[in-house]
């Protein structure tokens, strides 16, 4: 089994290898952990990004991946957040594992604002520039997800191996709605998308650009026979 950390990113050869920068951190912690990080860099979109490395890795089915932003910091020991992920990576049952997400999925189709709706989210997230000053962002007690935040996801060469990774064709935003049509794909196949007690902390918040928001009925239509969605 071997275990491998994607992360898409513009920074450069030399602030990836700092130790002292968020991204540069992230890189250490993962590979104290035991995981080959791999950077994503300069990408035309997250799907490509994710996509083409997926496919050059040749998964086996037990492989496990992490797919993440570039400006978190995980907040627990290496030795818990293995575990962790072991725990729910090595079901053949689980689609995804996160750390925010909703259970519910109406045609809002943004999964914070179904979580906030109809109190059906899960996680939490710790938001801000270090880890002294950062606020903590509490979406729920679920356990189970349709969706989730693409922040930090897990898998397996089980699931990604048998999703689609591209980009709808007729897709504008390049960076958005990969997390939730990863998700939701894993869900419509039975299995269970899990929001797990991984502490970390963003250093952004949350974002809806225009193409986002043109992106939206698209996903709605792609997904509508499976709309409403609950994960039980």
């Amino acid at each position: 089994m071997n275990r491998h950390a994607l992360i898409a990113t513009r920074h450069a050869k030399e602030v990836q290898k700092d130790a002292s920068t968020t991204i540069g951190n992230l890189s250490c912690f993962l590979t104290r952990a035991g995981w080959e990080v791999h950077f994503l860099e300069n990408e035309e979109s997250m799907y490509k990004a994710y996509s083409t490395k997926i496919n050059a890795l040749s998964l086996h089915a037990q492989d496990q991946v992490i797919l993440c932003h570039d400006d978190i910091e995980i907040l627990l020991s290496e030795e818990i957040f293995n575990r962790i992920l072991s725990k729910w990576l090595e079901d053949p049952k689980t689609g995804f594992v996160g750390v925010a997400g909703s259970q519910i999925i109406t045609e809002e189709a943004n999964w914070f604002k179904c979580a906030q709706k109809y109190k059906a989210g899960g996680g939490i997230v710790f938001h801000g520039t270090d880890t002294y000053t950062m606020i903590p962002s509490y979406y729920g007690g679920s356990r189970k997800a349709v969706i989730m935040d693409g922040v930090f996801l897990a898998s397996t060469g089980r699931v990604l191996n048998t999703i689609n990774l591209n980009m709808p064709k007729d897709f504008v935003g390049k960076w958005d709605w990969y997390d939730a049509m990863y998700t939701f794909q894993a869900y419509k196949k039975n299995l269970t998308n899990i929001i797990a007690p991984i502490l970390l902390r963003h250093e952004s918040g949350g974002r809806y650009p225009k193409e986002w928001h043109d992106d939206k009925p698209k996903f709605i239509s792609l997904f509508e026979d499976h709309i409403p969605a609950i994960a039980k």
